[in-house]
């Protein structure tokens, strides 16, 4: 049986070729539509999200080698798929590059108007990739009818262009934003045409709304000149500008406005959440009327899994009379984890951004002759002799070879246009000093009137560059310079030359890799030429120096070594994955502040999934999929701290088989953290009840676990390990199956599509045989079963009090708990004093001492009550104020408090 026509309002829908085709009334109600997005059944990592579902196959239309069908030759291995539900509020859905809507532009301010714009969207991420720059508003036609645009760039940054005169355009743009992916909100830009001081501002700010309130992001950007805006008669767009060729779409689009002068008279605003479903034009509040074009419609629907179908199974009843397609869909890391191959070592991946002429990597194995060259044009480099793949411990670079006495090298340069300057660099390693002044390289140049050089190397680090004549009689010194000892230093050395008149100034800079350099610089009177070919003779006297990463570009000033020639090490877990998706063309954004995430050592050749993995793991966060695009994310540890509920389900509202589980599944009370090739720390957990301490102590016994961790420095390892250990010990139960019909408590809908992996869900009401009545958790993985009128899903949770952390200063998170308290006598419901004896730790907080700390809540028994005031000089007897009736509780019954630290309260009950 297919889905009827009235369904919940799912839709399901394939991308053929270009086009997305809805297919929702295919989908057989017999077998449930199902997806899955989140960590593995072990809780050990993010599976691939996944989408399971049957389509009715029998008019053949879904079968790929069926020529009858209008989509033979276009459906086939990993066509994208999307399946999305409604959610609580109409906006304007931009999913496809060409979609826009469009309004007349006649009212809008111009010229020497201060301009203020404002829109509030909520992309798939905030952090596009290079390439995937996003136009968000603007009035911008072809020249002459440039105005104005605002749009989201690679890297979560906001640029602002306008002209004066409909042709020249001036740029702004912002420092990152900041907001997370998937994030509702809206930004805003001003410009002050004229500041005052013969220039004119521009002021980039985030708000939760087109309301505010604002927060400046970065400092407003002063440029020289005042300006204006060019009053072009192109239209008012949001979404897609037909005269920007850029590939990222806004995605969904609640409203926008602009301001004659800032915060000034509203000149066009427009809410979609007021729009129509399925309409093609709007009037907006000021009377202007918007027209969708393209592939942009006015929606309510958000995307619960977004994927490729791998396969297309045919199954067919043996009567003939049913065909179907079981489709299996997966998210994007499932494609990504297909691949065995690891990237290369970042200077292999890194030096070719940079067009050199001619590279030579030299990372072959250890029975090559010769070393290929990635450029094309550009023939191997011939090395009989070199002892290959011998040095290997060179941070951004794959074994490289050594000099052995005897060993020759010989490299021709490609012949390249005219140029009047160049640049050459490698990478070195000297065992141990040599004795004399030996050439390292010997360069063929048509440059005059010296057309050899000879880069040497002798004891002490000195470098010298020779200059000789063609016929090999003339010699000059054209460079000596040295560091001192470097035996057991990895270096680069970058030799350029360049022509300023007369002269042709030569410079050799020396950089102790992961250090300082120094630069030596000359000149003399000559004609900068051609570099033709590069080669070498060695003796014994640079035996088991290892050279490689050859590059020769035809310009100066070219970086592309600086940090990958030490595998970029230090760098921040999150900017390392987002440097690595940029590379590798993959959508990802970061969820959290890339600042906040771990310290990485040295990226090595691995495949990309495992060097994001790599970076998760290294900084405790999680790597998940967007559910809306192709794409991942990063989910910073530090961004799954004292969050605030993004869920909150009564009891009431949870199907009947709520389970919760203590079991010892996540156990670890024993951990030792080591940093790849370095130190470790270990933490074990030696009291509590989850502790190392046999049961008949009071523990649990032995759980270890050793883990290794790309870390930069040995002085991670310990806080890592003490954090594992105390993820491992949390005596709480963790949720397998939290269900909840969406379908009868539809006032939970908008708060659900709102989950992430991580985000924080809160139960309350909890019968007292569960224990508390409110407890928190981090929801590891969300699954949707959406049928006819009907809709479930279920959320697979653990504890998320790990993840309430001191705060210093805070209000609520920077008190502390003692270490334990009780009742030092009994009381009855209507007692106004609670004496208190603390058992451990620190004694409470005395109001008479710190009167402003009050009052603050503790939980008393299970119960969340209101401390007012706490009196006695050893911390002996709390307070209280009743209100309502407490139950009797006998002498020495424990209190599990949170939120304070002192010894005698006023209250007032819960």
């Amino acid at each position: 049986m297919a889905f009827p026509e009235d369904p919940l309002g799912l839709r399901v829908e394939l991308r053929i070729g270009t086009t997305w085709v809805d297919v929702t009334k295919r989908a057989y109600t017999r077998d449930p539509i199902r997806t899955v997005a989140g960590m593995s059944a072990q809780g050990t990592g993010v599976d691939p999200a996944s989408l399971s579902l049957t389509l009715n196959n029998k008019d053949g239309e879904l079968s790929p080698r069926n020529p009858l069908s209008p989509y033979y030759g276009r459906l086939g291995r990993n066509t994208p798929t999307r399946v999305s539900v409604p959610g609580t509020e109409t906006y304007l859905g931009l999913r496809a590059a060409g979609a826009r809507a469009t309004a007349p532009s006649a009212g809008l301010p111009s010229g020497t108007t201060d301009l203020d714009v404002r829109i509030e969207l909520t992309p798939e991420t905030w952090s596009p990739t290079t390439g995937a720059d996003t136009e968000l508003i603007g009035r911008w036609g072809l020249i002459p009818g440039r105005g104005w645009v605002l749009a989201l760039l690679a890297g979560g940054r906001l640029q602002f262009s306008w002209s004066a005169d409909g042709t020249v355009s001036n740029n702004s743009a912002s420092a990152a934003l900041g907001l997370a992916a998937g994030e509702r909100a809206a930004v805003r830009v001003t410009l002050d045409v004229d500041n005052g001081s013969s220039g004119r501002t521009v002021t980039f700010y985030t708000g939760p709304s087109l309301a505010g309130p604002w927060t400046m992001v970065g400092a407003p950007v002063v440029q020289a000149g005042t300006t204006s805006t060019f009053a072009t008669s192109s239209p008012l767009v949001i979404g897609d500008l037909s005269s920007i060729v850029w590939a990222g779409v806004p995605e969904r689009v609640h409203g926008a406005e602009i301001r004659a002068g800032i915060g000034g008279t509203v000149a066009a605003r427009v809410d979609w959440s007021t729009a129509a479903v399925g309409a093609t034009s709007h009037t907006d509040t000021t009377g202007r009327v918007w027209t969708l074009e393209g592939a942009a419609e006015f929606t309510r629907l958000t995307p619960l899994f977004m994927g490729e179908v791998a396969s297309w199974p045919s199954r067919w009843a043996p009567s003939g009379q049913d065909a179907w397609v079981p489709v299996e869909g997966a998210g994007i890391l499932r494609r990504m984890q297909q691949g065995r191959k690891a990237l290369t070592s970042t200077l292999r991946r890194r030096i070719p951004s940079g067009s050199p002429v001619a590279y030579w990597p030299m990372e072959e194995g250890d029975s090559a002759t010769q070393a290929y060259s990635p450029v094309p044009g550009c023939l191997p480099l011939t090395g009989p002799g070199l002892d290959w793949a011998s040095a290997d411990t060179l941070p951004g670079s794959s074994p490289l070879p050594t000099i052995t006495a005897g060993a020759t090298l010989k490299a021709s340069v490609p012949a390249y246009p005219a140029s009047t300057s160049w640049q050459l660099e490698f990478v070195y390693f000297r065992a141990v000093e040599p004795t004399l002044l030996m050439p390292i390289f010997e360069l063929s140049t048509g440059m005059s009137p010296w057309p050899r050089l000879s880069v040497r190397m002798g004891p002490g680090g000195a470098v010298q560059v020779v200059g000789i004549s063609s016929d090999g009689e003339s010699t000059s010194i054209l460079i000596n310079g040295g560091l001192g000892p470097i035996a057991g230093q990895w270096n680069r050395l970058r030799l350029t030359v360049s022509q300023d008149g007369a002269l042709v100034r030569i410079s050799a800079l020396i950089i102790a890799i992961g250090g300082a350099g120094a630069t030596w610089s000359d000149s003399f009177t000559g004609t900068v030429g051609p570099v033709r070919a590069i080669s070498g003779s060695y003796t014994s006297v640079l035996e088991g120096t290892a050279i490689g990463h050859i590059a020769f570009f035809n310009r100066t000033g070219v970086g592309v070594m600086d940090f990958a020639d030490h595998g970029y090490n230090r760098e921040r877990a999150g900017a390392r994955m987002l440097r690595l998706a940029a590379e590798e063309g993959v959508s990802f954004a970061v969820l959290g502040a890339v600042a906040d995430t771990a310290l990485m050592g040295p990226q090595r050749p691995q495949t990309l999934v495992e060097l994001l993995h790599e970076c998760a793991e290294a900084d405790g966060g999680i790597l998940m999929e967007m559910p809306g695009s192709l794409g991942l994310v990063h989910r910073t540890r530090a961004s799954l701290y004292n969050q605030e509920p993004t869920l909150v389900l009564p009891y009431g509202s949870i199907a009947p088989d709520l389970e919760p589980v203590e079991d010892d599944q996540a156990v670890r009370n024993d951990v030792t953290a080591s940093r790849r090739g370095g130190g470790s720390g270990r933490a074990v957990v030696e009291t509590g009840p989850l502790s190392v301490l046999p049961s008949e102590q009071g523990g649990v016994g032995i759980y270890d676990e050793s883990v290794e961790l790309n870390f930069a420095d040995d002085s991670q390892a310990q806080p890592m390990a003490s954090w594992l250990a105390h993820l491992g010990t949390v005596d709480e139960a963790r949720y397998p199956s939290i269900k909840v019909h969406l379908h009868r408590h539809p006032e939970l809908i908008a708060a659900v599509l709102r989950l992430r992996i991580g985000d924080l869900v809160r139960l309350t009401d909890l019968p007292l045989w569960v224990g508390d009545s409110t407890t928190d958790l981090h929801v590891m993985q969300i699954q949707h079963e959406p049928r006819p009128r009907a809709w479930t899903v279920t959320l697979v949770c653990t504890p998320a009090s790990p993840y309430r952390v001191g705060v210093v200063g805070d209000q609520v998170y920077g008190r502390t708990d003692t270490s334990g308290s009780q009742l030092a006598a009994g009381v009855t419901s209507d007692a106004t004093v609670l004496p208190v004896t603390t058992t451990a730790g620190q004694p409470w907080v005395s109001s008479l001492a710190h009167p402003d700390d009050f009052p603050f809540d503790v939980v008393v028994g299970g119960e969340v009550v209101t401390v007012t005031d706490i009196v006695g000089a050893a911390g002996d007897r709390f307070d209280r104020s009743v209100s309502g009736g407490w139950g009797i509780a006998a002498s020495g019954q424990a209190w599990v408090c949170s939120g304070g630290a002192a010894s005698q309260f006023s209250v007032q009950g819960g």
